[in-house]
């Protein structure tokens, strides 16, 4: 433990300011000082002097300085003079323990003292100056005087005197269940909370919890009522319930007082058999039973012959005196019902799935299909909007993450990537009275050709719904998705301006497409192992918002349209 070194600097420079002319007579005094364990714990100092104040008797107290304004008090109105091992005549290797040793104190106690969620906790180190021997402890409890006499008794001589009487003389003496004698008694014993406690035969025990100061003495004095009559019962298996002429009165253990005449006992514990018997008590007789119940057999009924009414030094049991109690096993637990495979999907709360996409796009208008992008370079009014011939197929990937209670769920989040496959060709438009675009000083072209599209979709906090059977999962979900993505592809010639050399005008940058779209998926689940699934999926977009382009030939304008598409793939449920 670096408890002393930690302090030696704070000490040093402490004492150095206050160090006397002439040693003080401190030669049988301990001196208590005392810093936070942890920042901000400042206010504990201050509980802690207060704790040891407390917890020392008169006579301990007065050969004991705590904390550092008594110290200072002490030597208030002095003058440092001569300081050991700093003169140029003697020097020493390590000036600081002369230097403390100087002081004159029999013991220094440094202490150090925190509070966390588990409690008090103290780190404790006894300096002997004239030695220069440390002696560390350390000890936690949730209350602040157990925690800090826990740290102390280890290091201080803390041995404190314990004086008990009783009337009637004779009791035995308990301290923390250990016996000790009998009163009148008067011994050692440890500083700190103890419990004590009398038992004398006949009479009513007494238990007592005190609290013994450190190197000081406690006394303790009791009458003892006297009863008619005496029962001590202890049982087990822990948790044996007793019961005394049909009233319950503890567990475990009871000792008390009872009138003279027959009393039933009954003992009575979970999975054991209960056990029954009653008893003559005479006057100023004690009687003691120590029984363990037997457990219950696996199963049938069964016949428990009890000793009834005697004494209970017989010897054996006559059969007038037997009752028959008769207990029966409990039944056996109903074995529990095998998991259907609907449940077995029903307690899988999460999911993740990927699969392969397939989606085309639905036409809006006459024009056919359309896919609205606006141009990328800075300045330029041109937008894509049909397809000339059909919309191209559009291919991808698709990934998937969700959660489910038992018919409701989310989906956390999805992402799907799409290409085509088949080449495509589309019209390119402009707002009226915008200049189109001009490459080397001529007018870029009303279309592009081997158009490739790389769109992604995201979905997410879209809500599910679910149904299971057998081992089959059926689910929808809503919700809105966002795409994008760029269309790219060189020009075509245009018949209208064959002047246009198509491999000089060129849509470099390509086009941005930004759509947001309502979505609805089915989704059908077969799950052909433990968590893993096939997935078979349609869906279904339109969109809401979107960029909107203008045919500046035919002068219609014209948005995205809606797609529709399927996804084949698999998953794992968990």
């Amino acid at each position: 433990m670096d408890l002393h070194r930690h302090y030696r600097g704070a000490l040093v420079c402490a004492l150095t300011l206050m160090f006397v002319g002439s040693t003080p007579a401190w030669a049988d005094k301990t001196l208590w000082l005392v810093r936070p364990l942890y920042p901000g714990q400042e206010t504990l100092v201050d509980r802690t002097e207060k704790a040891l104040d407390k917890l020392m008797p008169a006579d301990a107290r007065q050969d004991s300085v705590i904390g550092q304004k008594e110290l200072a008090a002490a030597f208030k109105g002095r003058v440092p003079t001569e300081l050991p091992c700093f003169s140029a005549e003697s020097r020493c290797t390590d000036p600081i323990d002369p230097f403390v040793a100087s002081l004159g104190f029999e013991r220094i106690v440094l202490i150090q003292g925190g509070q966390d969620e588990a409690g008090f906790k103290f780190r404790v180190a006894a300096y002997e100056p004239k030695t220069g021997k440390v002696s560390p402890a350390s000890a936690s409890n949730a209350n602040l005087e157990k925690a800090l006499l826990g740290a102390v008794a280890k290091v201080v001589p803390a041995a404190s005197t314990l004086e008990v009487k009783s009337t009637p003389p004779g009791a035995t003496v308990y301290v923390d269940d250990v016996k000790v004698g009998t009163t009148p008694l008067n011994t050692q014993v440890l500083p700190g909370e103890r419990v004590i406690r009398l038992d004398l035969k006949l009479h009513q025990p007494v238990e007592e919890t005190i609290v013994i100061p450190i190197r000081g003495s406690a006394s303790l004095e009791k009458t003892l009522d006297k009863v008619a009559a005496r029962i001590v019962i202890t049982a087990s298996p822990p948790g044996t319930e007793i019961f005394l002429d049909g009233t319950s009165i503890g567990k475990d253990k009871i000792d008390r007082g009872i009138a003279p005449g027959d009393h039933t006992i009954r003992l009575t514990a979970e999975n054991h058999k209960a056990f029954e018997q009653t008893v003559s008590v005479k006057a100023d007789q004690q009687y003691s039973l120590d029984k363990t119940l037997e457990p219950v057999p696996g199963a049938g009924g069964l016949i428990v012959p009890m000793p009834l009414p005697g004494k209970p030094e017989e010897p054996k049991v006559k059969p007038q005196d037997v009752a028959v109690v008769v207990r029966a096993d409990p039944p056996p637990p109903t074995p529990p019902k095998p998991s259907s495979p609907e449940d077995l999907i029903y307690e899988k709360r999460s999911y993740f799935d990927v699969s392969f996409e397939v989606a085309s796009l639905i036409a809006s208008s006459p024009a056919g299909a359309t896919l609205v992008g606006r141009r990328l370079d800075r300045n330029a009014f041109g937008r894509t909007h049909t397809f000339i011939g059909n919309a191209p197929t559009l291919v991808g990937v698709s990934a998937e993450y969700g959660t489910f209670g038992k018919y409701f769920g989310v989906t956390i989040f999805g992402l799907s990537w799409l290409t085509n496959i088949d080449d495509a060709q589309m019209n390119v438009g402009f707002e009226p009275t915008k200049m189109r675009e001009a490459f080397s000083g001529v007018q870029g072209p009303r279309g592009i050709r081997n158009v490739r599209m790389n769109l992604g979709v995201v979905r997410a906090l879209q809500p599910q719904f679910r149904v299971a059977f057998w081992k089959f999962q059926f689910s929808v979900q809503v919700g809105l998705e966002f795409r994008s993505g760029q269309i790219i592809g060189p020009n075509r010639a245009d018949p209208d301006h064959p002047e246009i050399d198509p491999a000089v005008t060129s849509y470099d940058s390509g086009f941005l497409p930004l759509d947001l779209l309502v979505s609805g998926r089915l989704n059908l689940r077969f799950f052909i192992a433990e968590g893993f699934f096939m997935h078979l999926q349609g869906n279904y977009s339109q969109i809401i918002i979107g960029e909107k382009a203008f045919d500046d030939v035919s002068g219609k304008t014209f948005g995205s349209s809606s797609s529709a598409g399927a996804n084949l793939g698999v998953g794992y449920a968990f």
